[in-house]
């Protein structure tokens, strides 16, 4: 293809892509195949996606702007302050999808028999129940705001969401407040006694709505009224690079900067009235570049992830029994099954119990000496910082490499950094200027006739039961000596930072992993010309490389079919004539979140395939500790290609990803083939 054939826009930018895939989320919770509470949860989904995305990558373009430099777009004509005008569009198009699909919801809720009822539809013999809820919980957990006219600008936390209260005198004059609607301390949901056989719930912020006059009893007002705000901040976290501060003090200190961050985002009540609303703007000091959108009644509906079950089970999505694998059953010493062939657990579909036992089981163990493991965020009431701890005080050298920068979960990793050095465990606090996202670690133990002497374990996830149940991921579990030395060489370097070592099998970054995926993918542009089987299929959670997204529409134009299923961001322009005709890409959508990442080269027949942390985006590849990792057994590379397979096909819950805000659903003729349903009998197959 000449050159001057090339389409002119290649690529999709990554934050519109973003809110296409947030729009999957929303696909999700407008699918009436879904369960009634289930379609609530996504809603809750999505909010909490979108709030994360104002915080951290629209504050970030902003940010750029106001510094008077150019964010990097990889649609390069694309001006910055075009681009928030079309981010907000996009977002307030969805949002009036959003705002119909919660009040259909709704609506089947009440059919269900599940009325969410509010301060002015509360029954009357329910309103002593609401009453003595205020009095004797709620009422003294409130913070209460009062400012008026010329006062300070309030900084106010993001995590929270407040009501608006506005007073008016009999002579017009106002007096405003902000009420905290403590959901730190409280459900959102208030589940009231049953009629009837009716379940009643009422939202929190309507409870105080409900008793606003009795909170301003000391006030001299003729009206009174409560409206929902809420504000998103910048989450940008500037780590102190002072040689004298400790590197947790700089995170510490950091976190306590962003309680501070500049608005991004103000959401409120759309029926708030206009003076009202003029006085937030001034308070908050809101610019040009903040993102103002008027919503409903009710805002955080993050909540709703949490929203009560009230027993329905039938209203949820049944729940699925994890899977031991066969060489497992019946085994007490995995050390034992380890040393006699690699492993690999897909999570959920395969029981994560296997890693928290095996964990413990080599916190217990005499023969075990040392374990190394990196931490990039755990559960709250983590097994595996219970075992760590547990190997430790049984006198075995534990090393954990834990990130301090993991986003959202900063004063959580310090928690944990704090408890586990108090109790004799070597904490390295990451790399300074990459983030170790990596998900590895070794066991030592002393080498006995039937197991060997050291065992890695390498992730596409967290080390997190709780995620464990709702993502999937793939746990590789090996004694193979190679790749076991070379997983122990990373820590190394995480002792050491000046040993980075060349590996002959697995992959690090920012070192090795772009390099061994453009040979990847070169190699089978050269196979394809030989006439040899040539393909490239990919799964992550993003992709948004210039230069890796290039080489594949390479790869398409010289003939190389590109298959990828990626969940999230992706800037690739699938099945553009003259550029990417040979490139597919699925996206699926489901009850559980798809999170493994891994590579497959049909390498002329003799397929590789590597797991790996890392996604297909530069902050992967140049700036963090990730590790790639090849799966050398036949029997679990075919269970890798098997898994794939299926996902690509999936024509229940797989989109088309394509230029363009709608993607639809992938159809065919095939059998119907909802992929989570048919990887999961087909590891109860495997596994029989």
């Amino acid at each position: 293809m000449n050159k001057s054939d090339k389409p002119d826009n290649k690529y999709i930018n990554r934050e519109i892509s973003w809110l296409k895939f947030n729009s999957r989320v929303l696909q999700e919770a407008m699918d009436k195949k879904n369960p009634l509470l289930e379609r609530l949860r996504f809603l809750g989904i999505y909010s909490n996606n979108l709030d994360e995305f104002y915080k951290v990558r629209y504050a970030y373009i902003v940010r750029m702007i106001q510094f008077k430099r150019k964010y990097n777009n990889i649609v390069e004509d694309q001006e910055d302050t075009d681009l928030l005008e079309e981010i907000n569009k996009t977002v307030a198009h969805q949002q009036q999808k959003y705002d119909r699909l919660y009040e259909q919801i709704i609506k089947e809720l009440a059919y269900e028999k599940i009325l969410l009822v509010d301060n002015e539809t509360l029954p009357d013999t329910l309103k002593i129940f609401v009453q003595n809820f205020f009095e004797n919980k709620l009422s003294h957990n409130l913070t209460v705001l009062y400012w008026k006219e010329g006062d300070k600008i309030l900084n106010l936390a993001d995590d929270v969401f407040y009501l608006m209260v506005t007073m008016i005198k009999k002579n017009g004059s106002r007096q405003y407040a902000l009420i905290e609607v403590p959901t730190d301390r409280f459900s959102r949901f208030l589940v009231l006694p049953d009629i009837d056989d009716k379940h009643y719930i009422m939202f929190l912020e309507d409870v105080i709505r409900h008793h606003l006059r009795d909170i301003f009893q000391f006030f001299k007002f003729e009206t009174i009224e409560a409206k929902s705000i809420k504000l998103t901040k910048d989450a940008d976290l500037s780590i102190d690079n002072d040689v004298q501060v400790s590197y947790m003090e700089s995170v510490a200190g950091a976190l306590k900067e962003r309680l501070k961050g500049l608005p991004v985002r103000l959401v409120y009540d759309k029926t708030m009235d206009a003076q009202t609303l003029k006085f937030i703007k001034r308070m908050f000091d809101l610019d040009e570049y903040d993102s103002l959108a008027p919503g409903g009644k009710y805002h955080n509906k993050q909540d709703f992830m949490k929203f009560p079950t009230l027993g329905r089970k039938d209203l949820e999505y049944k729940k699925i029994t994890p899977v031991i694998p066969k060489i497992l059953k019946g085994e007490k010493n995995y050390f034992k099954a380890f040393a006699r062939e690699d492993t690999l657990l897909y999570t959920p579909y395969n029981d994560y119990s296997v890693f928290l036992k095996f964990l413990r089981g080599a916190a217990i163990d005499p023969k075990v000496k040392k374990i190394k493991i990196t931490i990039y965020r755990v559960a709250d009431d983590s097994q595996v910082i219970s075992a760590l701890i547990n190997a430790a005080k049984n006198g075995k050298e534990v090393i954990a490499v834990l990130e301090l920068r993991a986003r959202f979960d900063e004063a959580h990793n310090i928690k944990w950094s704090k408890l586990l050095q108090d109790e004799g465990v070597k904490v390295i606090f990451g790399v300074q200027g990459l983030k170790v996202h990596s998900k590895i670690g070794i066991v030592e133990r002393e080498a006995q006739r039937e197991a060997a002497g050291k065992y890695a374990f390498i992730s596409t996830g967290n080390f997190h039961e709780g995620t464990a149940r709702v993502y999937t991921d793939f746990t590789l579990f090996t004694a193979n000596r190679s790749i076991v030395d070379q997983i122990d060489g990373v820590f190394d370097f995480f002792m050491a930072n000046y040993l980075v070592k060349h590996n002959k099998d697995i992959s690090v970054s920012p070192w090795g992993m772009r390099r061994k995926l453009v040979l990847g993918i070169k190699r089978e542009i050269k196979n394809k010309k030989l006439g040899l089987p040539a393909q490239i299929n990919i799964k992550v959670n993003s992709i948004c490389d210039k230069e890796i997204i290039d080489y594949l529409y390479e790869a398409s134009q010289n003939g190389v079919e590109v298959r990828m299923i990626v969940r999230g961001i992706c800037s690739v322009i699938p099945q553009m004539p003259g550029l990417s005709d040979n490139i597919k890409v699925v996206s699926i959508v489901d009850k559980f979140l798809e999170h493994p990442r891994f590579y497959w080269f049909k390498n002329a027949g003799d397929d590789i395939v590597y797991i790996s942390s890392a996604d297909i985006m530069a902050r992967n590849l140049d700036h963090r500790i990730e590790v790639a990792c090849p799966v050398t057994s036949i029997k679990n590379k075919e269970k890798i290609m098997k898994i794939f397979e299926l996902g690509f096909e999936d024509n229940v819950k797989g989109r088309l990803i394509k230029e363009g805000l709608e993607e639809p659903y992938q159809k065919n003729r095939k059998k119907k083939n909802r992929s989570q349903e048919s990887i999961y009998q087909y590891i109860k197959d495997l596994n029989k």
